[in-house]
């Protein structure tokens, strides 16, 4: 008994020195975090002089006019009525100004008076379009002087619609363009430079070109002269404070949404969003777990030359501090660089680049020196605009030098593979300083330039971190190999490696994230409101965040939380590339566009594809599913859980704009069981500048490509060619042959693969990778970046991806479409099965008028236009709707020259449609495939023998369906 009331007393005091532990931990937590906070508070946005950057290129074209840092005095003014058009270029004169078209160039012809370097400055509207920028090459006298003319940028203005909430969760707003004249300095793209491009105007006769690259624009004006730099703070503040007083009054403006102080936001693209932030409970406004919207930016406000200017109503007149409470949390070791503009101009010299330091917490940037002194900022009583440009700071000439390097490297490496190849052989002398006498050297100095841009690093970010290892990595490696350069084949994988990593830095150290929740204008440091919750706070509200995860619905899309049962269910099946915020889009569609029009209400879901056909069966499915891939509709289909869409009326006049493959990819038995949304395809990828030094051109037939392979190889290049069965099978209906045999409802009886147009297809598919020696399988997109597969087919899709994360070799490559096979009257078929994302009405629909409207709604060009343009406003381009409407896909940001490309291809693309146990046919081509490949069997014998199992799973399938059967088949 004794020794239970012992140990009763000291299981007692454990509990009780726990529970101190547990205090203490918790007041020294809170003791950390508000110091902590304090600390961050203080965190300046401090203003970097960066020195001017002249890439190659561009500093040549200065020296050879021999530019000694002045400007001339002068304007010249372009007379915009005496144009010349060219190509199918579209002209019209309007009331503000020239109204240009989408493709073709225009020129004017001027004279200079006075010689000498001028800016030039071009006052424009944008015109109705898709939601890219848009783009231009510049040409003076006929030629692109350097590279930073061959594509200059004029950005659109954007606007959010008003914010609205339903079922107590706010709706992200479309974003609304704003078409106004604005007037700009051209600049490099990707603002490198820092300052506006100069222009060497000879006196006498000139001729301006502007060619198209994508979208029209409106010029209302055209002027040749120097812009204005702004004077220093030093310069200015003493005059300015003379003549105004400095305002103590805080005016704390919202960021995101237009009310209160702030009237009104415009951004430059329409993917600079507005955010749902729960990490803090003091952002305006908070909610733990409902959708509120209180910062923008973040992720979407990264790249060079974006802007978000906000219009704030300011009660006196004086001088003011600004800050701006946010983060730069996504990027650690980075500092993310912004120009400052008040009421249209920078007002300081200082202003052009400004510091926002890393910071995982809610912080107030104060714009502010380095002893952290701020700024005043003269506003105007009423309307002032406020406007924070994405820019480079001190960065931009280290993005070029170091992609600079990356080129050499990389050149040096291709002509390494070119000698060794990509797997090259340890005991082998391949005499790599005699064959490539430059290669000690170039690693050598590329070695010192990167050292010496990890120390100019360290001098602008003040620290080593993630962003100078990856140079020192290149660097040393660099080194090694100019010490022992017949190591190379040892490092050669490494190099490759490095080289590729230095692309993603590229990539990565050029994005300048930053988040803000708002813009405080006035006050002092002390009076400025507390940009973080404290500990206690943030535990309180991350209980509740956590809570109500059990009781809060995510599969609920719809706007009310008690749906009508007159309702039609919509499920949207999720993917890998569809989730909420897809689902989200499509719900603020349905209330703003089709419920309104045709007074039907919406269930929307967002449900995973396994559960729809379990769904059915029990009689709980939805009426209408969406997202739907092919095969899942050709299976739905055959069982018969799907509507035959050819019930209707006006069904012919619904599908008529689709290309005849989307539609028979959703055929069986001769009905039509879906609408499509997307149609996925592949195209021929080329590296020109490879291609050029090769002296080789696009192949367009099968004998081309098998005609450039060698001499890829003897370059020890490589052609990329997926083994993708869908591809075989093309090829098929290229060489004449079909997978299947039969007519109408009979097609599909038995397999065609016996026949000899599949035989020699199966044979020439097989001898890529038998006798020509291609990889059946590589990372093409590296490769691709790389060089070393300057060439392959993939899905066009890839295009948006490579635009995005290989930079470094933009403007080097393309895509067109795919090889085919060559017809007696001089016509190439590039036939491709496509694969299609379709939309389709279940069996058990409650409710099919209703759910007929819907689709026709929904996959209607306007439709699905808007869905895919907010899709890749909210998500960037490597977003890019895949679209199966050719009208909705001639909309999309693409280029004049992409799209004609993607068009001709899609009128070559046919779709298969479903044939019970069609499963089969891709099992067994690839198995053949495989022993062919592996074991080098004979092609036809191998094929031969696979399509027996192939005819027996159509027998059976056939007759599980009850469809005609090949009397001929003998089944066990």
């Amino acid at each position: 008994m004794k020794g239970m009331v012992i140990g009763m007393i000291i299981r007692k005091k454990w509990r009780i020195y726990i529970l101190a532990i547990l205090v203490i931990g918790a007041v020294s937590a809170s003791i950390f975090f508000i110091s902590k906070n304090s600390k961050a508070s203080k965190l300046y946005a401090v203003p970097v002089l960066s020195e001017v950057f002249y890439e190659e290129t561009y500093q040549k074209y200065l020296e050879d006019n021999e530019f000694d840092g002045t400007l001339a005095d002068g304007e010249v003014v372009i007379d915009l009525s005496k144009y010349t058009a060219h190509e199918d270029m579209e002209v019209e004169i309007g009331q503000e100004g020239l109204l240009t078209g989408a493709s073709g160039s225009i020129s004017w012809d001027f004279n200079v008076e006075e010689a000498g370097f001028y800016n030039l400055e071009v006052g424009y509207i944008a015109l109705p379009g898709t939601y890219s920028d848009i783009q231009r090459k510049i040409l003076l006298d006929g030629v692109i002087c350097h590279d930073g003319l061959q594509q200059i940028v004029f950005k659109r203005w954007w606007s959010d619609e008003t914010i609205i909430t339903k079922n107590k969760n706010e709706i992200r707003p479309n974003a609304k363009e704003i078409y106004k004249e604005t007037k700009v300095f051209i600049e490099d793209y990707n603002r490198r430079v820092g300052e506006p491009i100069l222009f060497y105007l000879s006196k006498g006769k000139h001729t301006l070109t502007f060619e198209v690259i994508k979208e029209p624009i409106q010029y209302t004006s055209i002027v040749f002269k120097a812009a204005d730099k702004p004077d220093s703070y030093k310069s200015k503040i003493n005059t300015l404070k003379n003549n105004y007083p400095v305002n103590d009054d805080i005016i704390i403006s919202q960021a995101e949404r237009s009310e209160g102080s702030t009237l009104f936001i415009e951004k430059s693209s329409p993917s600079i969003n507005i955010k749902t932030n729960y990490s803090d409970s003091r952002l305006v406004p908070y909610h733990p777990y409902r959708i509120v919207y209180n910062t923008i930016g973040a992720d979407s406000w990264k790249q060079p030359g974006d802007l978000i200017t906000w219009v704030i109503e300011v009660e006196e007149e004086g001088l003011y501090p600004i800050t701006f409470k946010g983060r730069q949390s996504l990027q650690r070791g980075v500092t993310s660089y912004r120009r400052l503009y008040i009421n249209g101009e920078v007002p300081y010299q200082e202003m052009n680049s400004i510091g926002f330091g890393y910071s995982s917490n809610m912080v107030n940037y104060t714009i502010a020196d380095e002893k952290g002194e701020p700024y005043l900022f003269y506003l105007k009583k009423g309307a002032n605009t406020i406007t924070l440009e994405n820019v480079l700071g001190g960065l931009g000439g280290i993005l070029y030098e170091v992609e600079d390097s990356m080129q050499k490297l990389n050149n040096l490496y291709l002509k390494v593979i070119q000698i060794t190849g990509q797997t090259p052989y340890k005991y082998i002398d391949y005499q790599i300083t005699k064959k490539i006498p430059q290669f000690v050297e170039t690693m050598e100095n590329e070695s010192q330039r990167l050292f010496n841009l990890v120390d100019t690093m360290v001098e602008i970010t003040g620290e080593k971190g993630e962003n100078t290892s990856l140079l020192e990595k290149m660097a040393m490696e660099a080194a090694w190999l100019a010490d022992d350069p017949e190591s190379v084949i040892e490092e050669l994988n490494q190099l490759k490696n490095n080289i590729s990593a230095l692309g993603t830095w590229l990539v990565s150290i050029s994005e300048m994230p930053l988040e803000i929740d708002a813009v405080i204008i006035g006050g002092d440091l002390k009076s400025l409101p507390k940009p973080k919750d404290n500990i206690f706070e943030s535990i309180y509200y991350g209980v509740v965040r956590f809570f109500s995860t059990f009781f809060v619905k995510s599969n609920q899309i719809d706007a009310d939380e008690v749906v009508s049962d007159e309702a039609i269910k919509v499920w949207m099946t999720t993917s890998a590339s569809t989730g909420r915020e897809q689902a989200q889009i499509i719900q603020n569609m349905i209330d703003e566009s089709f419920s309104p029009n045709t007074g039907i209400q919406v269930n929307l879901q967002l449900i995973p594809v396994d559960v729809v056909l379990r769904a059915a069966l029990a009689g709980d499915g939805p009426d209408v599913v969406i997202g739907l891939g092919q095969g899942t509709l050709q299976d739905f289909a055959m069982r018969n859980a799907i509507t035959d869409l050819t019930i209707f009326d006006d069904f012919e006049e619904v599908t008529e704009k689709f290309h005849e493959s989307a539609i028979q990819c959703a055929m069986y038995q001769g009905g039509v069981y879906g609408l499509p949304e997307q149609e996925n395809f592949m195209m021929l990828f080329y590296r020109k500048d490879i291609l050029d030094e090769l002296g080789l051109t696009i192949p367009n037939t099968w004998d081309d490509v098998r005609e450039m392979i060698p001499v890829l190889k003897k370059s020890n290049y490589d052609f990329y060619l997926p083994s993708n069965m869908n591809l075989y099978s093309s090829m098929v209906y290229q060489y004449g042959g079909d997978l299947y045999r039969g007519k109408g409802n009979d097609y599909g009886i038995s397999s065609a693969l016996y026949d000899d147009e599949a035989m020699i297809a199966f044979k020439d598919f097989t001898d890529f990778y038998t006798s020509y020696g291609l990889l059946v399988s590589a990372d093409f997109s590296n490769r691709f970046r790389t060089g070393e597969m300057p060439i392959g087919i993939t899905n066009y899709t890839t295009y948006c991806q490579l635009e995005i994360f290989a930079p470094e070799i933009k403007g080097l490559w393309s895509f067109a479409p795919l090889p085919g096979v060559q017809k007696e009257d001089g016509f190439i078929d590039r036939t491709y099965i496509a694969d299609t994302v379709q939309s389709v009405i279940m069996k058990g629909c409650k409710n099919l008028d209703d759910s007929w409207e819907f689709l026709k709604w929904w996959t209607s060009t306007d439709s699905q236009l808007q869905y895919a343009n907010t899709l890749e406003a909210i998500m960037g381009t490597a977003a890019r709707y895949a679209a199966a409407d050719p009208g909705v896909i001639s909309m999309l940001p693409w280029s004049n020259a992409e799209l004609k490309q993607l068009l001709g291809q899609l009128e070559h693309n046919i779709g298969l449609q479903a044939v019970p146990g069609n499963y089969m046919t891709a099992r067994m081509i690839q198995y053949a495939f495989n022993t062919v490949v592996a074991e080098l069997s004979n092609p036809r014998e191998t094929l031969y023998l696979n399509i027996k199992a192939i005819d027996k799973e159509l027998y059976k399938k056939r007759m599980e369906f009850n469809l005609s059967l090949n009397p001929l088949l003998v089944t066990k």
